[in-house]
This record gives C-alpha cells, sequence and structure tokens, in this order.
C-alpha cells in the first residue's frame, strides 16, 4: 500500500491487465485498465494525439440524431457533456423543419474526435468504478446527415466493501462523518465521489475550529473480486481562533459597517462556514459588485500556531443607481417600472429608494390609446369602470441594521391604483414599517404595520349578493375612502435556485394580515386573513424539472349591521379570487368561484319551452365576487426542446369558497393544460394554454331598474344565468413572464 500526502491515493490491483482492441467502427471494445487519470488527460486535453486519416475533402455530415442505449449508471445529460460530438438543434433535426436548411443551429460530424468520444466515455465510466465496460457504436449515414448511437455495456462495478475516518474521533464521531459523505458501503468504487468525500470531511472540521485540516485517502483495490477498501485518515492541524480581520477595497464604506455585517468576530473560534454566510451577507447589503471573505494564510506559520487572519476584500458598486424596465401581459397590457436607488445615504450603509410602477399603458385612462381592442384583447372584456391606468408609486428608507446585524426595517410612504381584473378597483395612500429578523435558521420573519387610506370600487351586484345592499345610490359607502389600520406578520423561507425559473429546491410563504377597530381601522376594513404557499421543485435528469404547488388561505370578517339585518363582511380587495395565468389555468382570470352576471342593457326576453331568451345583441357582465377560503395546487413538467426553448405540461386544482354563501359551492376544478417557455434575459416567457371540461358556471343575473322612487336598484332576476360555449371555448391562453410558481 503505498500513501500520498496531501490528499493523494494509494492503490492495489490484482489484475493482470489486458489488451488494447482500438477498433473503432463495429464490435465490442476493451481498454486496458490504465489510470484513470492518464487516460482522460491524453483524451480530453490532446485531441489532436489520434489524426484523422480522412480526407479533408470528405463532405460535411450534419449529426441528425445521438443516442446512448444500455446505460443506466450514468444519465444521457452527463454522457453528452462529457464528449465532444453533439446533436443539431431541434429545428435542424426535425422533420419538416430540417428541409428549409436555414432554421436551427447545425452540428458536424468529425469522425476524429468521434473515436475520442469512445475512449472519453470509457474513462468516464471507469472512474466512475465501472473497469470493465465496453463501448460499441452504430453509424447510419444518409445524403449529408450521419445518426449515432453509442451501445455501452456497463458490467459489473467495483464495489466498496469497507469504509472508514480515522484520525478525527475527538472532534466529531466517525458515525457522524460516514453519515455525510456521499459514498457509502456497497456504492460503486467512484473516484469522483471520493473525492466529494475528502471534501466533506475537510469542510466538518474547518467548521469546528480547524483552518489546516488536511484529509488522506487510502484505499485497496481488488479487480477479481470487483471488491475495494475506502481509508480516510484525518490530520486535523491546530485549533484556532480568529486573531484579526483585515478589510481591503472599501472607500466610501466605513469598516465599522463592514464588520456589523460579518458574523464573524475577534477572539472567536475559527468557522467556515461562518466566513461564507458573512460573503452571502455582504452581496445581500447590495452596496458592493464583489466581496470575498477568506482566511488570509493558507499554511499555519507553525505548528501549534492557533490564530489566525480574515482577509475582507470587497468592491464598492456605485451609490446611486437607476433602473429602468418595460414588459408586457395580456391583463397588464404594456407595462413599464422604475427606481432610483441611493445607497449609504447617511453614512452607515442606509438606502434611499424612490420606485415607480405603471401597467395598462395605452388601455387604462387617462393614457388610453384604444389597446384593448388590438394589441391589448385580453382587457376587451373589462368592466370600463375598472380600466383605469395601475400605478404605484413609492419612497422607502431602509435601515440595515436596526438593534444588531439581524434585524433591519424600512419605512415606506405609497400612493397607488390597483386592479383586480373584472373585480375591483383599489386606490389607496399611505404608509408602513416593516421590521425583518433573521432566524438563526436563516428564515427571516417580517412583522409590518401599515397605516392607509383607501377606498374600492366593486360591482353593486356583489354587495346585493352578499349583504342585500340592491339599490346603487347605497353602494356608494363602500367607495369612499377609508382608514386602513392594519399589522401583518410575514414568514419566507426560499431554497430555490432561482426566483424567476426554479429548477431545484423549496419556497414556503405564510402570512397573517389583521386590521380591526381596536387598533384603528374603519369599521368596513376589518378582517383576519391568513396565506400558506409551498412550491417545491425537482431535478428530472439534467435538464429537465418537475415542480408541485400548494396555496391555501381563509379570511374573516366582523359581522356589521347595514339594511336591519346583520351581515359578515370582507373587503373585496381581502377576498380570494382564482383563475389566471398563476392559478388555475384553464379558466379565465378570476373566474373560478363565485361569480355575479348583470344585465349591462334591458332588452326584451322571450320565454321559449320554460327558458329565458335573451336578445342576440344583450351584453351580460361578469364580475368575480371572490371568496372566504381558497385552495390550489398545481403539478407541473418542464421539458428541453432546444437551447432556448422548453415544453411543459400541467394539471392545476384548486377552488375559490364562499362559506356564507346559501348556494352550493362546487367541488374542486382540475384543468390540464400544455405550454411553452422561451429563455430571456428577464426570465422566461411563457404561454400556456389550458382545457377547461366543465360546463360554464350558473350564477345569479341582476338587471338595474329604476324603482317607483326613481332610485337605481338591481332586481335578482328568477333564474340563474348560464353561459353557452363551443369547444373551442374550453380552451384559455395566458402570456406572461417568469414561471407560474
Amino acid at each position: 500500500m503505498r500513501r500520498l500526502v496531501g490528499g493523494g491515493c494509494g492503490r492495489k490491483v490484482r489484475d493482470p491487465g489486458a489488451s488494447v482492441n482500438r477498433e473503432v467502427v463495429s464490435g465490442w471494445r476493451r481498454v486496458s485498465p490504465v489510470p484513470a487519470v492518464i487516460v482522460l488527460a491524453s483524451v480530453l486535453f490532446l485531441p489532436g494525439a489520434l489524426d484523422a486519416q480522412n480526407g479533408d475533402d470528405e463532405e460535411d455530415l450534419v449529426v441528425r440524431g445521438l443516442s446512448f442505449t444500455g446505460n443506466r449508471a450514468i444519465d444521457d445529460y452527463t454522457l453528452r457533456v462529457s464528449i465532444a460530438t453533439s446533436n443539431s438543434s431541434f429545428f435542424a433535426r426535425a422533420i419538416p423543419f430540417r428541409w428549409l436548411g436555414f432554421l436551427g443551429e447545425k452540428k458536424y460530424f468529425d469522425e476524429r474526435e468521434f473515436r475520442l468520444d469512445v475512449l472519453r466515455i470509457q474513462t468516464l465510466y471507469r472512474a466512475s468504478g465501472y473497469v470493465g465496460v465496453q463501448v460499441d457504436t452504430t453509424v447510419r449515414r444518409s445524403d449529408n446527415s450521419v445518426s449515432l448511437s453509442f451501445r455501452i455495456r456497463e458490467g459489473q462495478p467495483i464495489r466498496i466493501t469497507a469504509l472508514s475516518v480515522g484520525g478525527a474521533d475527538e472532534i466529531v464521531s466517525q458515525r457522524r462523518l460516514l453519515g455525510r459523505i456521499p459514498l457509502q458501503v456497497g456504492d460503486p468504487f467512484n473516484r469522483l465521489l471520493i473525492q466529494a468525500s475528502t471534501d466533506t470531511i475537510r469542510a466538518a472540521l474547518r467548521n469546528r475550529g480547524y483552518p489546516y485540516a488536511e484529509v488522506f485517502r487510502n484505499f485497496d483495490e481488488d479487480r477479481e473480486n470487483l471488491s475495494a477498501d475506502v481509508r480516510f485518515e484525518v490530520d486535523p492541524g491546530p485549533f484556532a481562533r480568529i486573531d484579526t480581520i483585515e478589510i481591503v477595497g472599501n472607500d466610501e464604506y466605513d469598516d465599522k459597517v463592514i464588520r456589523r455585517v460579518l458574523s464573524v468576530r475577534e477572539g472567536q473560534p475559527f468557522s467556515q462556514r461562518s466566513l461564507n454566510e458573512s460573503q452571502l451577507d455582504l452581496y445581500r447589503l447590495n452596496a458592493f459588485n464583489y466581496a470575498s471573505v477568506v482566511l488570509k494564510d493558507s499554511l499555519p506559520e507553525s505548528l501549534d500556531d492557533s490564530l489566525v487572519t480574515v482577509l475582507v476584500q470587497v468592491a464598492e458598486g456605485p451609490l446611486r443607481r437607476v433602473r429602468l424596465g418595460a414588459g408586457y401581459g395580456t391583463i397588464d397590457c404594456f407595462r413599464t417600472r422604475g427606481s432610483w436607488t441611493l445607497n449609504n445615504f447617511m453614512g452607515d450603509a442606509q438606502t434611499l429608494e424612490l420606485n415607480a410602477r405603471v401597467s395598462r399603458i395605452g388601455a387604462g385612462d387617462p393614457l388610453t390609446a384604444g389597446f384593448e381592442e388590438s394589441v391589448c384583447p385580453g382587457l376587451r372584456r373589462e368592466d370600463s369602470r375598472f380600466l383605469k391606468l395601475n400605478y404605484n408609486v413609492s419612497v422607502a428608507f431602509r435601515e440595515p441594521f436596526l438593534f444588531d446585524r439581524r434585524t433591519s426595517a424600512t419605512l415606506s410612504v405609497t400612493a397607488e391604483r390597483h386592479s383586480e381584473f373584472r373585480a375591483f378597483l383599489r386606490e389607496a395612500y399611505g404608509g408602513e414599517l416593516a421590521v425583518t429578523r433573521q432566524t438563526p435558521v436563516r428564515v427571516p420573519i417580517t412583522v409590518t404595520y401599515a397605516l392607509m387610506f383607501d377606498r374600492t370600487e366593486a360591482d353593486p351586484a356583489t354587495f346585493c349578493t352578499f349583504l342585500d345592499v340592491c339599490d346603487l345610490q347605497s353602494t356608494d359607502i363602500f367607495t369612499e375612502f377609508r382608514r386602513r389600520s392594519m399589522v401583518s406578520v410575514g414568514v419566507v423561507r426560499d431554497r430555490t435556485d432561482s426566483p424567476l425559473d426554479p429548477t431545484r429546491g423549496t419556497l414556503l410563504r405564510f402570512d397573517v394580515r389583521h386590521a380591526s377597530r381596536f387598533i384603528g381601522s374603519d369599521t368596513l376594513r376589518q378582517f383576519t386573513k391568513g396565506v400558506f404557499d409551498f412550491a417545491s421543485h425537482h431535478r428530472v435528469g439534467r435538464q429537465s424539472v418537475f415542480s408541485w404547488r400548494v396555496r391555501l388561505g381563509g379570511v374573516t370578517g366582523p359581522t356589521i349591521q347595514l339594511t336591519g339585518d346583520e351581515d359578515r363582511f370582507i373587503p373585496p380587495e381581502e377576498r380570494f379570487y382564482g383563475g389566471g395565468a398563476n392559478s388555475v389555468r384553464g379558466f379565465s382570470q378570476n373566474e373560478l368561484g363565485p361569480l355575479v352576471r348583470v344585465l349591462e342593457r334591458s332588452l326584451d326576453t322571450l320565454v321559449m319551452n320554460g327558458d329565458t331568451a335573451f336578445a342576440p345583441d344583450t351584453v351580460i357582465r361578469t364580475s368575480p365576487s371572490g371568496g372566504d377560503a381558497a385552495l390550489f395546487a398545481s403539478v407541473e413538467y418542464r421539458f428541453p426542446l432546444t437551447r432556448r426553448l422548453s415544453g411543459a405540461i400541467f394539471v392545476d386544482a384548486g377552488q375559490v369558497f364562499d362559506r356564507n354563501d346559501e348556494r352550493t359551492t362546487p367541488g374542486l376544478r382540475v384543468t390540464p393544460g400544455a405550454g411553452m417557455r422561451l429563455a430571456s434575459p428577464i426570465g422566461p416567457i411563457r404561454l400556456d394554454i389550458g382545457f377547461n371540461p366543465y360546463e360554464p358556471q350558473a350564477s345569479p343575473l341582476f338587471e338595474v331598474r329604476e324603482s317607483p322612487d326613481e332610485v337605481l336598484e338591481l332586481v335578482r332576476l328568477p333564474d340563474d344565468f348560464v353561459p353557452r360555449r363551443g369547444f373551442l371555448g374550453r380552451f384559455r391562453f395566458h402570456f406572461s413572464v417568469g414561471q407560474a410558481f
């Protein structure tokens, strides 16, 4: 046995070796078991070692197909990225697109690299423990195209029969270390996982105060019996404490500001995890383009050196930032946003930020240009009262260190107009104070107090249905500006790898909001609302993603007396609405759940076979009235089509309930669908098509009439209204940016 210091390895081999068969075009190949590192270097870094024996005048062949069969231990994606030969894009190989000749990216066949690819695959397998792997190839040529196939016979791998860690028992138990490493007894003898296990053991020691810990690998390999014994020997080195923290690269930001961000202090035991968290916190401050927190000396000055120096290097970002953006959505029409940020506002890392967002440009009053009839057809069915310009303007001051480094606060003043499609229009102005506390498990908790003056305009039929307030003059009491005093608590645990296009990880949100007269809220602005949202994303292979999401919520309000009877009132903007691009995609925006419908014009009606029939030009307005409870669930599978284009299939389920509605609320609605995503710098541009297999929902139908005392009031017609639709009307199209969840 031979031991190599500094992460080396030793081995005993009882395989006399085998001769090399360089046959490439057909037949199984077997390469002598030379060390994987030598083969890997010669194959990957010396591609010219095998000169092409083909003439340069050979016609270029386009790769129209590339496949692998027989591989179980290593997936197709890993094999594809390990070889030089690559497949042409979807449009360059699929019939009839490839006949056009100019669509898609073409990849050409190089026989020299193709022969080397056989060695590359063999090297990768043998480094993974499959020393007896054999690779055969099939080449099918037709005209100027070629289809390639690698047929792999993996054979039996060398398996680990014994695994141990020595030299670290006084610091961390062997059982705990063996439970953390990615290599276990019975696994294939994978050299890559051995290196990963070495790094895991070293990291565990460095997080416990041993910055100079080294791990040495030893193994006995028996190829005749396909077994290997692996042992890791640990040299922990001296236990160290942080003596000095040096900060370089800062100009505008004082050293004390940076020190407040760091989770390491002089005199504390060294921890690599604390250094990594400090680096992440520096980036979260949004003040630095570059930040690094590392150990200054890679080697100790002496064997018993117990003091170390931490080096913090930063590159400051601009003190002033201006950001502009624009976009388009089927419900928002054209939209734009901008922000102006002043960093280090008061010299202690505070931030002053001005934000503005405007949407429905070209369709909303006063910036209307008739776009709802052309480029923004999604707004064609919007209530004219709600078809106004949406905006949000805010000025926010952020203090990153309210009491300590884990607590921050934001004070903001806001003015906004927000409309929910065909449901309500809300205008508000006021301010809020939010305090965020980072917990030890890196889950922030935010407590917010908001004082706003707002008004909400909804369809009068909503109030007539649920509150029995049916004359239009009385419904004006709901549209007056009123005081809203609200306290909320929010928890967010984000472990996803991207906010716009997550491919792995989980996201959990929980939010509770309360407004009541005890904290100064108006009578018609009282409620208690809770929402729970969880999403999980999983890689399938290397390029596909399986995601699922569950969202549920409930809201309740006080009982108030409006028309002689006591009724439970919940502000329309706090009710739940379902359907749309980010909900149940088989329904149009907000059309899942309770609905009310109103005759836009009073026209002649006919009674035919006991049913009420309306004149052909009768206009019936549909308004979602929302509910006080909601449940949504979705599963989605995304898969690549080309380099930038991916497809998706999904199934959404959900329902919006109203527990005070006397009508029977239908059960969950399940709608399947499919879509496409186009990668862009602002996130995936998404087109989804949902299919609704259910018949249209019956809803109360109202008509505006004049009472004898000349007061306009809503009168409910005796029969509920059920719209008609054909087969194509079962499909719903949604266009947006970013994934659905």
